[in-house]
């Protein structure tokens, strides 16, 4: 069974205590543990805020403190360009462009890739299909660490292609997304797994000519983009990326909304 990147970064972090408190002085040492080790300062926040998570769904104190703060800090000064760095968008346009030569391609692989568009895919079943009012439950992501889950709505043409790849690779249960066998071209029972999705949509872009570092979030944020640009609050972007906070949203549209800032309008006439 997959872990969530929440729930991983906790084992991983228990492993290394070897029964020893979550304190703030621990969480500080386990930190500089993970900076020696080359990992990204994005590495250690998601740890940070995995420890945040239990210990509010345990209502415990929160162990973080002063050193667990400084060790962070020194962190992001001096871990700088570590990781895989940021992710770039795939607006609506350009993942039209990408389901449009999915599906040309009439393949087994060309269907299912075309009807994958949100990036945790692996995670759906065809239980959480709601086939009368076209929505679809996402029970969980990395923006959901309380696994609360979020319904979206899917347009004629996702909903289409969906229903291809339903049928082609006679699906009507269980995981909605799955692996294919490469020899035999059969759909496997098994649930695809998030490595693969993250494959899968860089192979796309190579194939379609689109330059950038993708990932399963880059439709997220593409759709934040999108919508900027034709004009969504700040709420409804919130709302479509499943964020509980507005920063991040507000982040992936700050530059499409310099675009359409009054400078841009009265300054670049």
């Amino acid at each position: 069974m997959q872990l969530q990147p929440g729930k991983l970064a906790l084992a991983n972090l228990d492993k290394w205590l070897r029964g020893r408190p979550v304190t703030d002085e621990n969480l500080a040492g386990y930190l500089s543990y993970l900076f020696d080790k080359g990992k990204s300062p994005g590495h250690g926040e998601g740890v940070l805020k995995a420890v945040r998570w239990r210990a509010r769904s345990t209502k415990t104190e929160d162990p973080r403190g002063e050193l667990c703060q400084n060790a962070i800090d020194n962190f992001r000064r001096q871990g700088v360009g570590r990781g895989r760095g940021p992710v770039d968008g795939l607006p609506y346009e350009v993942t039209d462009k990408l389901v449009t030569l999915a599906a040309g391609e009439r393949t087994i692989y060309g269907d299912r890739d075309a009807a994958l568009r949100i990036g945790e895919a692996a995670a759906v079943d065809v239980e959480h299909i709601d086939f009368g009012t076209h929505t679809l439950l996402i029970p969980k992501s990395k923006v959901d660490q309380l696994g609360r889950g979020a319904v979206q709505f899917l347009t004629d043409r996702a909903w289409e292609l969906l229903g291809v790849w339903m049928e082609r690779g006679k699906i009507t249960e269980g995981p909605l997304f799955r692996p294919i066998h490469k020899t035999y071209n059969r759909v496997l029972k098994k649930r695809i797994k998030d490595c693969t999705i993250r494959h899968n949509i860089k192979k796309r872009c190579k194939a379609a000519g689109i330059e950038g570092s993708f990932s399963g979030h880059s439709f997220r944020i593409g759709a934040t983009e999108s919508l900027t640009a034709a004009g969504a609050t700040l709420v409804e972007l919130q709302q479509v990326g499943r964020w509980t906070s507005p920063l991040m949203p507000a982040k992936y549209a700050r530059r499409m909304a310099a675009q359409q800032s009054a400078v841009a309008r009265l300054r670049n006439q």
